[in-house]
């Protein structure tokens, strides 16, 4: 880790005398200002920046797209961040969700600036849809959500307009799936079909992994090609499913890396919940696995009970 915070600071001597012009802002351009959001513990140990839109710059209302970088320098094998949303205001101080956006975006500047192959898929963007924000000087509020050590944030000032986007500055229609993408992998190895979970043995551990088996090494947590798993209970997402939370990603897991390869000994991933919020009675899990790679999602259903 010394030495390539050493080749950082090298490369960042450079690109202050030739980068200056750049758009987006080269990789080392800065490096400090996350702050601590809701749920956030550890040490800070993150670099990044928000690339575009720059500090104090005019906006639309709407119809423009944030994006940058952000790495977690104790992460291994990934970039670190497993979400990313956009406020104006603060999260956690009324603020209004803009968008949610994408993580593990392709930046190989800073797997050149850093010389570490897995950050480069240490990007993200979220497009911010038209006449979403307020008109004046406002603060643009980019929470990056890291897994274990909660949401981490860095703001920008910007000054809102009421005149429409211009087509240079548009949010960009999503990216086409690779051609021929197969779905992503997702399993649940916990609980078991049919197993009873008492009601007294406090938080119950949910086990699983998922993986996208087309994924480069470097792109999804950990080399999965996995950026999000959500779980939900009773029903599916779409049909009045009770949302149990997002899993938390990066977990060893052998069974994957058995069947797939050494890519995915990181595919697991955990989620922690309490029984005792549930009535004792049959229940179906619904977990829901997004491709970082392709923007696909597949589902894996489990069958249980809760009981006195």
């Amino acid at each position: 880790m010394q030495h390539l915070r050493r080749t950082f600071l090298a490369w960042l001597g450079v690109a202050g005398l030739v980068g200056a012009s750049l758009a987006p802002v080269p990789a080392a351009a800065q490096s400090a200002g996350w702050q601590q959001g809701p749920g956030a513990i550890l040490d800070n140990t993150y670099i990044g920046f928000v690339d575009q839109p720059s500090a104090n710059a005019s906006v639309p209302m709407g119809g423009f797209t944030v994006s940058g970088w952000f790495v977690d320098q104790q992460a291994q094998g990934w970039a670190g961040a497993d979400q990313v949303q956009v406020f104006q205001g603060t999260m956690d101080g009324g603020g209004k969700l803009l968008a949610t956006g994408l993580v593990a975006q392709n930046r190989p500047d800073v797997a050149g600036a850093t010389g570490n192959p897995f950050w480069a898929a240490s990007g993200f963007s979220a497009a911010i849809p038209v006449d979403a924000m307020s008109i004046g000087t406002q603060t643009l509020s980019v929470y990056v959500h890291t897994a274990g050590k909660g949401w981490w944030f860095k703001q920008v000032q910007l000054n809102v307009t009421s005149q429409a986007a211009p087509p240079s500055v548009a949010a960009p229609a999503p990216a086409a799936a690779p051609s021929g993408a197969a779905l992503p992998i997702i399993a649940i190895e916990k609980p078991k079909d049919g197993e009873q979970l008492n009601t007294h043995s406090g938080d119950y551990q949910i086990i699983g992994y998922a993986l996208d088996k087309n994924a480069p090494s470097t792109v999804g947590v950990a080399g999965s090609g996995i950026d999000r798993v959500e779980v939900y209970i009773d029903a599916e997402r779409d049909n009045g499913g009770t949302l149990l939370g997002d899993a938390d990603l990066g977990f060893s897991d052998s069974a994957p890396a058995s069947q797939y390869g050494d890519q995915f000994a990181s595919a697991g991933w955990r989620l922690t919940f309490k029984p005792t919020n549930f009535h004792a009675n049959t229940h179906l899990l619904y977990a829901y696995a997004h491709s970082a790679y392709s923007g696909k999602e597949d589902l894996a259903v489990r069958y249980f009970s809760i009981h006195e």
